[in-house]
């Protein structure tokens, strides 16, 4: 779904800062000593588990809540503290998960909306606010579809609808809370690839929030991982995903084995050692960096007996299962699967080729 560049317009947008960001619901904390940066014209997703606080955050940056009061506290946009701020005195366009169009509205008219009901003196006139609708209706590709109504529109539509609803009254920050939550796989990553497109197009500070981890690795510049009320980790969908801070961000980010182990000397780690040979280790492994044989070449390796085989797919997905009763995910190309075939029961050797190691103070 190519992004049309003659019709979107470059906006102004926001950098965003959050100081010591705390919110409790009565006795539970749903954000816990928050601190971000969010760059002027960045995507930043907010990811994390239900419950993890990111939509709180979301809201509190809107101004549809408000963080607990405290010394540090504060929230900046460029600079200017709005802490108590209202949501209209923010510049914020919100895109929810379940569209919230008027049913009884065309889509012409819901994108308008928000012109329409600005105060009389701020309200644009006709000609400028169909002039506005028209390039957004292009701006979405939905052109051809002004008249119809948000029942006559497909789900992925009527996402669009809403998104463009939101960009209307030129806000200055974008804020999006699971906006394909709703939508099937397929269509959920066609407007996943467009919204990136989009961002690019009208470069405005947006964060959205998601609990899908390949959503947020594929559209954002930067990836927020939370985890009961606080912020696990801040980087780059390849920072986060190769460089995990914690083991919670290595296990939430995409599939991985989990191996048992203890240290030796200095940063050296091996498997399945008692407790009084040193530090508990906690060793994860991507299914893909694990190498499978046939038989046993030499190298550190586990037995293991092959319990299923799924070559549908572009990987090849084999389940292993110990010697030690523990359960290990494989996955490798077809063309190595081709060389190294095997079938339910076979013994095989399993190898670690790329590991991340936790200890209890830190890692490696």
């Amino acid at each position: 779904m190519p992004v049309r560049s003659k019709s979107a317009p470059r906006r102004t947008s926001l950098g965003i800062e959050l100081r010591s960001i705390n919110k409790t619901f009565g006795t539970y904390s749903a954000l816990r000593d928050v601190n971000l940066d969010i760059k002027d014209g960045e995507l930043m997703a907010l990811l994390g588990p239900s419950g993890s606080g990111k939509t709180t955050l979301l809201r509190i940056i809107a101004g549809l809540e408000f963080p607990d009061a405290g010394p540090s506290a504060a929230i900046l946009f460029n600079g200017e503290q709005i802490d108590f701020a209202k949501p209209a005195q923010r510049q914020v366009g919100f895109v929810f998960q379940h569209y919230a169009l008027f049913r009884t509205m065309s889509v012409f008219e819901n994108v308008a909306f928000g012109l329409r009901v600005r105060p009389k003196k701020l309200r644009p006139s006709e000609n400028a606010i169909r002039e506005k609708v028209t390039e957004l209706l292009q701006l979405i590709q939905l052109e051809g579809l002004a008249n119809r109504y948000p029942s006559q529109l497909s789900g992925g539509q009527r996402q669009r609808v809403a998104l463009a609803r939101a960009l209307a009254i030129e806000p200055k920050i974008l804020l999006l809370d699971e906006p394909f939550g709703a939508l099937d796989a397929k269509v959920r990553q066609g407007l996943r690839r467009w919204l990136r497109k989009l961002h690019d197009e009208i470069h405005i500070t947006s964060v959205l929030v998601t609990h899908d981890q390949e959503e947020a690795l594929e559209v954002a510049d930067r990836i927020v991982v939370m985890n009961q009320a606080r912020i696990e980790q801040v980087g780059t969908p390849d920072e986060v995903f190769h460089k995990p801070a914690s083991p919670f961000v290595m296990d939430f980010l995409g599939n991985v084995n989990l191996f048992h182990g203890r240290r030796l000397q200095g940063e050296q780690v091996a498997l399945g050692k008692s407790a009084e040979d040193g530090q508990a280790a906690k060793i994860f492994v991507r299914p893909h960096d694990l190498d499978l044989d046939v038989e046993d070449k030499g190298k550190p390796a586990i037995r293991a007996a092959v319990q299923r085989v799924q070559t549908a797919g572009a990987l090849v997905k084999i389940e292993v299962l110990t010697d030690a009763g523990e359960t290990v995910n494989v996955e490798m190309p077809h063309e190595r699967f081709r060389l190294t075939p095997v079938k339910k029961d076979d013994v095989v050797f399993v190898s670690l080729r790329d590991v991340r190691v936790f200890f209890e103070d830190y890692s490696i």
